[in-house]
């Protein structure tokens, strides 16, 4: 039986798929309560908002696009079914002419550094993964891309760069990346960094210089 109303929330289902669930229930010889937790969590895992275009974006720079794809490709080297801000972060690292890369290398967080680290809290995945272009965002790495969009904006810069996606895996404030840049002492140098570097590339002479805009 489904628990009772004190020790849960509402969830609203409608008829149709109450019907479903009561008959995945009975065939499984198991409480409905117990089939709706099973899919949420299986649906949450896969879930992906429309309207995301992470790499077609127009607005990321080739540079935070490189660095998005070598996201995806880091969840190969780990075995990873998903992609997390742990890999936004290694994906960053890897871009070195990006502000990102810039930023952290200037702070003294390395590539092999946060790889030991990302093995060392989550470990090798096991089993077979779908190939990492298939691979879902999880909630918190979708908020890095909804966070870098909204840092973009505050800054009155038409594109985002991978400045912007660092700025907002510090921001998100509970992810893997931002715990691993904290476990560093780093989390809270990020922000001022990125301002100084941004600050100084537009002072230069040129246009061409300003940020990473030339990237687009």
């Amino acid at each position: 039986s489904m628990p009772s109303s004190t020790d849960r929330k509402r969830l609203e289902v409608p008829t149709y798929l109450y019907d479903k669930l009561i008959e995945i229930a009975v065939d499984e010889d198991r409480t409905v309560s117990s089939v709706v937790q099973e899919v949420l969590i299986a649906g949450l895992h896969t879930y992906q908002p429309r309207g995301i275009t992470v790499l077609g974006s127009e607005r990321y720079t080739e540079r935070a696009r490189e660095a998005l794809a070598y996201a995806r490709a880091e969840t190969v080297r780990f075995n990873h079914s998903y992609i997390g801000t742990e890999h936004i972060l290694l994906g960053l690292l890897q871009v070195e002419e990006g502000i990102a890369a810039r930023v952290l290398n200037g702070l003294g967080v390395s590539l092999e550094q946060v790889r030991e680290r990302v093995g060392y809290v989550i470990g090798q995945g096991k089993g077979s993964v779908p190939a990492p272009e298939n691979l879902p965002f999880v909630p918190r790495a979708r908020k890095v891309l909804r966070l870098a969009e909204d840092e973009a904006e505050s800054m009155e810069q038409h594109y985002i760069g991978t400045e912007h996606l660092l700025l907002a895996t510090v921001r998100e404030g509970s992810g893997m990346a931002a715990n691993i840049l904290n476990s560093l002492g780093m989390r809270d140098k990020v922000r001022p960094e990125v301002l100084r570097i941004l600050t100084k590339t537009q002072e230069a002479d040129t246009p061409d210089n300003t940020a990473e805009e030339a990237e687009a």
